[in-house]
């Protein structure tokens, strides 16, 4: 078995990117590139490798960034909202009778 060469390296600071969306990110474009990530002095060290040898490395660096930020805001959006969606889902039970604190007759 041989290694093969990385396509192209690229960074995140921790401090602004979380490991969930690096994840979330590499997996959306695995059928792209699969992603190496290591955390070293405050960063996460992502080696892409290309699964088609003719991709352009730049095109995969482009991909992977555009797609972190994607996966972070999904992820804020999530956060922000999930106060209103647990409202809501409690709105929608309340109202069919599977949360009524009434025993069934024995």
């Amino acid at each position: 078995m041989t290694a093969e060469a990385p396509a192209a390296i690229v960074t995140f600071d921790q401090a602004t990117v979380q490991l969930d969306a690096l994840q979330r990110a590499a997996y959306a474009l695995a059928a792209l590139v699969t992603v190496d990530i290591r955390s070293s002095a405050g960063e996460y060290i992502c080696t892409l490798f290309a699964r088609d040898a003719h991709t352009e490395p730049d095109l995969l660096v482009h991909r992977i960034r555009s797609e972190v930020i994607d996966q972070t805001l999904r992820m804020r959006i999530a956060q922000e909202t999930e106060p209103l969606r647990n409202l809501i889902f409690a709105l929608a039970f309340s109202q069919t009778g599977l949360a009524d604190s009434e025993t069934p007759p024995s």
